[in-house]
């Protein structure tokens, strides 16, 4: 395992850092539909599989690494994704399973897991991973056919850029196209975040472009850090350059693509413009409070606790309709819901269909 000494920041400068939450409403108003560019043929099985880390981050909670939620043995991870891929398969969609944790391949049957997923199904399913890319060279490129995508997140305190680049080198190298690098942008090392970034732009051989990603300043919610103008520009510059890769690579109707490219759609007009999803919180145009959202049709959550939801972060206990024990009794949803959240923090609920509700107001006497 490949890790650093901790940057230590101290907690009263944490606590001090300023926070943004003003919204953006103006594609609320000039656009009624938004929805996924790769049509609805797909399902996204985001699992949580439990939640030990070999990193500690100071922007995350205890419950993000503490171990608390076990992983699920092999025999009940077998049940769950036969079950659940016995059911799209059968209705002609395919699953793309989203397994993170926790640090997922801390797991020690992690590589047996992922050749189950491979094994299961009567489609061509996929399997994604979002990692720390704190493991070995050797045990990415020992495990690379074992996976369709990897979303590797660089978290400044504890995290080697230069070894990440080598890690996500070795994936392409082995086939994988679809390797993405977020940097989890911390105020409080805002050089070393940047020095991050520029070191993948320069050295990846990918064609993914690097995400600069805003922090919450507490997970699950949509409140981040503020970033200066001058920081949150040099963040968006970064992210407008492609990585100089030897295959050209074109993501926007990948059905392995996580989260999928979606669209602003206005169908009165028929305009019609691409929405980055990670661009999204830094417009802060993630909110879409009163819309008909397509979670539990295109997309399904597990829990580090075995409890399968709607959504990760709209996920609730009035929403569950089973658990990863009893995949037998599992109540797969067949409709939406209306968004009740102010925001959307979360990647993959974003980038599900959204429609504009059309309410006619009553004046009342």
């Amino acid at each position: 395992m490949f890790q650093l000494k901790k940057k230590s920041i101290p907690l009263e400068e944490i606590s001090n850092l300023k926070t943004m939450s003003e919204k953006n409403m103006d594609y609320l108003e000039e656009f009624d539909v938004f929805e996924r560019g790769g049509g609805n043929n797909t399902i996204l099985v985001d699992w949580v599989l439990g939640n030990t880390c070999d990193y500690s981050c100071t922007y995350c909670t205890p419950n993000n690494y503490d171990g608390s939620s076990p992983w699920p043995t092999l025999a009940v991870f077998k049940n769950l994704v036969n079950t659940v891929s016995s059911y799209y398969n059968y209705r002609n969609k395919i699953v793309r399973w989203n397994l993170l944790g926790g640090e997922v391949t801390v797991w020690k049957e992690f590589s047996k897991a992922l050749e189950i997923i491979n094994n299961a199904g009567t489609l061509n399913n996929s399997v994604s991973i979002q990692s720390n890319g704190s493991r070995s060279v050797r045990w990415w490129k020992k495990n690379a056919h074992l996976m369709s995508e990897v979303l590797f997140s660089y978290h400044p305190e504890q995290a080697d850029y230069k070894h990440i680049t080598k890690v996500v080198n070795t994936l392409f190298s082995e086939g994988i196209d679809n390797v993405s690098v977020s940097v989890m942008f911390y105020p409080k090392l805002e050089k070393l975040c940047f020095e991050a970034g520029e070191y993948f732009v320069e050295n990846l051989t990918c064609g993914n472009r690097v995400g600069m990603k805003p922090l919450q300043k507490t997970l699950g919610t949509a409140e981040t850090f503020e970033y200066e103008d001058r920081v949150r520009l040099r963040m968006q510059h970064i992210e407008s350059i492609d990585v100089q890769g030897t295959r050209s690579i074109n993501l926007g109707e990948s059905v392995n693509h996580i989260p999928q490219v979606m669209y602003w759609v206005n169908t009165t007009t028929g305009k019609r413009v691409y929405a980055d999803t990670n661009d999204l919180s830094h417009s802060r145009l993630n909110h879409w409070k009163g819309w008909d959202c397509n979670i539990g049709i295109e997309k399904i959550n597990i829990t580090g606790g075995g409890i399968l939801v709607t959504g990760s972060h709209c996920g609730s206990e009035e929403n569950t309709f089973g658990n990863i024990t009893k995949p037998e009794a599992i109540k797969f949803p067949t409709k939406g819901q209306v968004c009740t959240w102010d925001w959307c923090p979360c990647g993959s609920d974003i980038a599900t269909t959204k429609y504009k509700k059309h309410i006619r107001w009553i004046k009342n006497d």
